[in-house]
Parts: C-alpha cells; structure tokens; sequence
C-alpha cells in the first residue's frame, strides 16, 4: 500500500541562510535538501566532502548538493513533545585542514494529529506485496505471532507486467511501533543504505538465492519492540542486468568479514558503502517504487518446555511424595537382590553339598 501522507503539519528551520541556499522538503517518510555550502567564488563543491548525518549526497549540480534520504536513516535524531514529533540531523561540509566545517542544522517537525491514510496500489500498474512466509518459504505463514529470538521469515514480490522482466530491490526496511513512521515510538532498521542488510552484520539476518528475479526473500530474528509491530519498507523495480550503489541487495558475511552483492557477488565492491553511506537514488521512474506496511505482529517469549518434567520436592506422585518413592524403590530392588541371593546359595550351593558323599564311604558301606 504507497502511503499518503495527509493533514501534517510540516516545519522546518532554515537557520539564517536564504531560501536560495538552503531547501528542506519534509514528506511523511523522507526528506529532500537541496544545499549550496557557502564557499569562495573559487571554490568548487566536492561531493565527497558533505555529508547529511552520515549520509552521502545523492548528487550535486551547480555547486548545489541534493540529499533524498529516509527519515529514519543517516542518523536523524527523534524527540516528541506534546503533539509534535521532531527530526534533527546535521548537514557538514569539511574544508582544509585546520579550517572549520561548515556546519548546518536540518530539522523536521510533524504535528502527530495528522492523519494518514493508504492507498491499495503504487501510482502506475506495477503491483507490490510484501508477506510473513513459512519457514522454507513455500506458502504464507499461518500466524502472526512470532517467538522471541526465532526466525521471521519474509517475501517480497513484483507482479511481472506482459514480457518486461523485472527484478524487485528492498531499498529501506524498518521494525516500528506504528503503522505510520513519525508516531512510531520504537524503531529499529533492518535495511538501509539503499538496500544493505544491516541487520545481518548487526544482529542475525540474511537473504536467501533469489528464485526469480521478481521476487526477494530474507529472514530476520525476532526481537521484543512491543505488542504490536509493523515491518515498512520501501520497494523499488528494475532491469534485472542493471545494478548501482543506490539500487542493489547486499548482506554481511560476517566469516569472511565484508559485505557481498546477493545477485552478483565478483561486483560486492558495490556494497563497500554499506558502512559510510550510499547515495540515494532520486530519478527511478515513477511507479516503479512503492512504500509497503506489513502488520501488526507480535513477539512473544518461549514457553518453558521444561515446566512439570522434574518434580521438586513438595510434589507428589498419585498422591505419595516423591520423597518416598525414591527412597523406598532402591530398598526394595536392594531386598529383592538379597533373596535372590540367599535363594541361589540354599538350592544349588548349600543344598548340593549336604547331598554329598565321599566316594570311600561308599565302598566301605558296600
């Protein structure tokens, strides 16, 4: 379901710098800056040098850099108060050595009593579903509701459209609270960073080989957020033979201690800013992405397997305490080993030898 953000309130602060310098465009889930650092006429920008939290920029043009990122990556910070959620972050600009950043602040604020509403489809005719799969993935899970620690298993799917083939890319997905993002009171990512796995360096999580391209399938462990959680990602499609730092799947292989590219592992070097920051891609045509809310779930704690196999001691068995039991069992199998005994010595022993008569008092007698 695309999200449509409706009835917010959006603010955000410019600092002293004109309208002309410094663009911030907050959406529901996302924002937009657009900033040209305040350099000398014979400065040129260099990309490589800004950062948005620790994001990079998607691009610059003109000496204006563009920053199209979640709301929930690059490290914004989150703070609530009254019925207003804030988002802050910090954009920076490094220049020579021994010379200050240029430092500015980028803020978003949310009026929480906005409402949210969804849509059913994406904007053109690409359909997107995102589902709870059994454990090998052969048909949709049958509940809900997960154990603590255990395996959550997900799909992801593109509806192919006639011949196009098409390969679907997880570009941001995040564990809430919430069905909507900015009301979330708990968050925690799973992918970031245009498609990195964070959550298999982090935690224990991974995709599986793709069955087609279509389709992408991942598991994550499941961790305690609440009674009610909601998975959202962010869905991108695209040509199958096409892949970029800012459209790909990559997890951490943490034997081999390094990232690796799913579809193309001999091209992981795509994934080497999965660490620092990759850019974020604002030209995908439109339709081809679409923001996804699975939910609610739940995670529940494991039951004690354990509880009624031993018994303690103010137990009892049919009525008698085990206390009995266990002393009365050996004394009986040690009674029945006694006359197992005496019985063996008495019939076959003791008795042979009384019936017994030396051969010459045999031949005395006769």
């Amino acid at each position: 379901m695309g999200l449509i953000q409706g009835g917010l309130l959006l603010l955000f602060v410019v600092s002293t710098l004109s309208q002309r310098d410094l663009v911030i465009d907050c959406k529901a889930n996302t924002v937009t800056v657009k900033w040209r650092p305040a350099l000398n006429s014979a400065q040129k920008v260099d990309i490589s040098q800004a950062l948005l939290g620790r994001c990079r920029p998607s691009s610059v043009a003109e000496n204006v850099l563009l920053f199209s990122v979640w709301i929930h990556d690059c490290g914004f910070r989150r703070q609530v108060v009254e019925d207003k959620v804030t988002y802050t972050n910090l954009l920076t600009y490094g220049l020579d050595s021994g010379v200050p950043s240029i430092v500015k602040r980028v803020e978003c604020i949310y009026d929480l009593s906005g409402k949210t509403t969804y849509s059913e489809k994406a904007k053109n005719d690409l359909v997107f579903t995102l589902e709870f799969m059994n454990s090998d993935f052969t048909e949709p899970a049958q509940s809900s509701m997960f154990t603590l620690d255990s395996r959550i298993h997900i799909k992801a799917e593109v509806e192919q459209q006639d011949s196009e083939s098409l390969q679907i890319y997880l570009q941001s997905c995040v564990l809430a609270t919430s069905p909507d993002l900015p009301h979330a009171s708990q968050l925690h990512t799973v992918i970031s960073n245009s498609g990195c796995l964070t959550e298999s360096k982090e935690g224990n999580s991974a995709f599986l080989p793709r069955r087609r391209p279509s389709e992408i399938l991942f598991y994550f462990q499941a961790s305690a957020l609440g009674e009610n959680i909601f998975l959202h990602c962010e869905m991108a499609a695209r040509d199958p033979q096409s892949f970029s730092a800012d459209i790909k799947a990559c997890q951490y292989m943490k034997e081999q201690k390094s990232w690796m590219l799913l579809d193309h592992p001999s091209q992981s070097y795509i994934c080497s800013c999965c660490d620092t920051g990759c850019t974020t891609r604002t030209n995908l045509v439109p339709g081809t992405t679409t923001q996804k809310v699975l939910g609610p779930f739940a995670v529940v704690e494991p039951q004690n397997k354990t509880s009624g196999t031993f018994w303690t001691a103010e137990e009892e068995l049919s009525g008698v305490p085990v206390w009995v039991v266990v002393v009365t069992v050996p004394m009986v199998l040690l009674l029945l080993a006694g006359a197992i005994a005496t019985g063996y010595y008495l019939c076959f022993w003791r008795g042979g030898r009384i019936g017994y008569r030396p051969r010459r008092d045999l031949l005395t007698k006769y």
